[in-house]
């Protein structure tokens, strides 16, 4: 029989058959890599160690200390060295805080936990202001304090030992994190200082990048100016943990700093001297067509310089010579335009001198260094309050529930809700990363309870347990690695070891399971939605506060008595464009750019009119006269509004007739080139803003 007829002909393809989970999703367990394997595989022997120290200690929780090693661990040894140095101090005032609160409200319910509610909110409020760490300790004093209290609610008389047991679990984490740790690091100061170079080399990279797009670029230069700020906080939040493992005693952190303060004032500098629009204009002729191909060359060095070669060397020198090349033809120029042009491009240089300076002492520290430097950052005192009310109000709902049902689990559903709480609110958007958090408690339960019901009643020995436990920790390990599952693997250790519930003589029933299963999911379920519902973060609301805040601010620089520091200022301005690049990026928002536009402006006329208060500083002369009349002037009228833009025109007239009397004045042109940088920036606020720019 022939059945070439029933085959189909060579234009018929065949269905493929496809697996309906990519297997790329799975790479990070199937080929994880070299640095993951090595973090899962430390932090597991370290907590199989601290679980069998605390089995032979007799202490009723021994799973906290295991959940202490996956809470303190980090990819990074100066980050875990920060988070277990916190840890502790917030352990420890927790602790204090919980005695004192069952010692107030003995039997009283209904006194007890709006006192709790309310230290959760105060913890919360108070670390939103911190950076990195530092506001983990201040929501570990609270969820701690929760824990405690709520565990000792029913036996008032031992809070004591509680706190002293809960702060054995901390401290025991902690050492055996870090004893193993020690094992696993090998020259840790070395590969930290390798790490930061390379990291403000990407910040030079990328300044060669933006500063061609401003000389040549015609469109997006303010946006991609944005991302530029987005970067700088990034580096400067992971500047802490490299600076940690190279030690107090080195100050490369510092000069670090440093460097993303100058490169900041340098793009803001060119912000104002654009006045707004997408590039510097500059001629095709002249000493203006000659100043844009030097600025081209400087680019191209800038790009591909390296800290520890003699690139860097090279760029200083080709710096210095544009800065005094750049100053002469501010001096001598034949147009007003060009003086002043060629004036902000000087500063420039000398901004950029002083970045390349501080490079070079991140690895060559000048003798006896003992630098200093702190960039300023944006303190958000609203959402600050919305954090701390989110917290009292998901310890108050839990309470209530718990209250109205009696029910048995109802003072674990209250702890483990003040935990997730806790941990969300010192994030700048608490909503990003709530539902892999979700995913990640019901992932712990499903882990311990094949531990708990299949498992261990056919386990008789520890080390038999620890094998198998450590498998499971050990995938939870890579998981943490792995950007996508990072979020999710967080909740798998911080709660799979409190479910499974491991004791000396004992092993945890199938309805006890269960119980404390449910109530953990349940709690993290309500802190999910309590962060979606009660006062939701949106970026746009933020971008509406951010830009009235700073157009109040800039009212209160012209006249405050001690004015901040440029560096300051562009310290907490650059902080408040990140947040809108980022926040902006996780939601999707396309309409964030002309809001992210219009904060660069602001932020320019903002350091404009303190390096103006720093000229009228230098001597007492008719110009400092001018600039404190302007500056009051500005206080009544607001530098970004019609009538504040027309006083600065007015001003400069009058200043420019007296630099056509003394050309070549320097301080003069200074002076114009601030003034020119907040007007013709504050115009175009002000055209944006009537355009309906958020």
């Amino acid at each position: 029989m022939n059945i070439s007829r029933f085959m189909p002909g060579p234009d018929v393809r065949w269905p493929i058959m496809r697996w309906p989970v990519d297997g790329r999703m799975l790479h990070w367990l199937f080929c994880p890599t070299p640095q993951a394997v090595a973090f899962a595989l430390r932090n597991t022997i370290a907590s199989i160690v601290a679980l069998a120290i605390a089995l032979w200690m007799e202490l009723d929780s021994p799973q906290w200390a295991v959940a202490t090693v996956w809470s303190v661990a980090q990819v990074r040894r100066g980050e875990s060295m920060s988070k277990a140095r916190w840890r502790i101090v917030g352990t420890l005032v927790g602790a204090v805080a919980a005695v004192v609160f069952i010692a107030a409200f003995p039997q009283q319910s209904w006194l007890f936990f709006p006192a709790v509610a309310t230290w959760i909110g105060l913890c919360s409020f108070l670390a939103t202001f911190c950076l990195n760490f530092r506001s983990y300790a201040f929501v570990l004093s609270g969820y701690t304090c929760s824990i405690i209290a709520v565990a000792a609610a029913s036996e008032p008389d031992n809070v004591f030992f509680i706190g002293i047991s809960r702060a054995t679990y901390i401290v025991l984490g902690v050492v055996c994190e870090a004893g193993m740790a020690m094992l696993f690091t090998i020259g840790l100061p070395t590969r930290a200082r390798a790490t930061m170079v390379a990291q403000v080399e990407n910040v030079l990279h990328r300044l060669a990048a933006l500063l061609r797009e401003i000389v040549l670029h015609d469109r997006d230069t303010l946006v991609h100016a944005g991302e530029f700020s987005d970067m700088v906080v990034s580096v400067h939040q992971g500047l802490e943990f490299p600076a940690i493992e190279m030690g107090r005693q080195v100050h490369a952190g510092d000069h670090a700093r440093a460097v993303l303060a100058e490169v900041s004032i340098l793009v803001t500098r060119l912000v104002g001297l654009s006045g707004g629009a997408e590039r510097v204009v500059l001629a095709d002729d002249g000493a203006l067509a000659d100043t844009r191909g030097q600025l081209l060359h400087l680019c191209d060095r800038l790009a591909a310089c390296r800290l520890k070669s003699g690139a860097l060397d090279a760029v200083h020198d080709q710096v210095v010579h544009l800065r005094a090349l750049f100053a002469r033809r501010a001096t001598h120029g034949r147009q007003e335009m060009d003086r002043i042009t060629h004036g902000v491009l000087a500063a420039t240089m000398v901004d950029l001198e002083t970045a390349l300076d501080h490079c070079h002492a991140i690895f060559s520290p000048p003798p006896h260094d003992r630098f200093r430097f702190h960039l300023g950052g944006h303190r958000d005192i609203r959402l600050a309050f919305y954090n701390g009310l989110r917290g009292a109000a998901a310890i108050m709902l839990a309470a209530f529930v718990y209250e109205c049902t009696a029910w048995p689990g109802g003072m674990g559903f209250i702890a483990i809700t003040t935990l997730v709480c806790g941990l969300f609110a010192t994030r700048e958007n608490p909503v990003v990363g709530t539902t892999r958090f979700l995913s990640g408690a019901v992932w712990s339960a499903i882990a311990a309870g094949s531990l708990d019901l299949w498992i261990l009643p056919y386990l008789t020995d520890y080390e038999e347990f620890a094998f198998v436990l450590g498998i499971f920790l050990f995938v939870g390990g890579l998981a943490k690695c792995n950007r996508g599952t990072a979020g999710a693997a967080a909740a798998y250790g911080l709660l799979m070891p409190n479910l499974l519930m491991p004791g000396n003589q004992s092993r945890v029933d199938e309805v006890t399971f269960l119980n404390g299963a449910f109530h953990t999911v349940l709690a993290v379920g309500l802190s999910v939605l309590v962060f979606r519902l009660v006062l939701p973060f949106r970026a746009r609301d933020e971008r509406l506060r951010f830009g009235m805040h700073i157009r109040g601010e800039l009212r209160r620089l012209c006249l405050v008595p001690l004015p901040p520091s440029p560096q300051w200022w562009i310290g907490t301005s650059v902080d408040r464009i990140g947040r809108m690049v980022r926040h902006a990026t996780h939601e999707k928002d396309t309409t964030a750019a002309s809001g992210i536009r219009l904060m660069l402006m602001f932020s320019s006329v903002g350091l404009n009119i303190l390096l103006l208060r720093q000229l009228k500083r230098q001597r007492r002369d008719t110009v400092s006269d001018v600039i404190t009349a302007l500056l009051r002037a500005l206080v009544r009228y607001r530098p970004v509004s019609p009538r504040g833009i027309a006083v600065v025109r007015a001003t400069r007239r009058r200043l420019a007739r007296m630099e056509k009397a003394d050309p070549g004045n320097g301080r003069l042109l200074e002076v114009l080139a601030c003034l020119d940088g907040i007007s013709r920036t504050a115009t175009a606020c002000v055209a944006a803003m009537a355009s309906g720019v958020e």
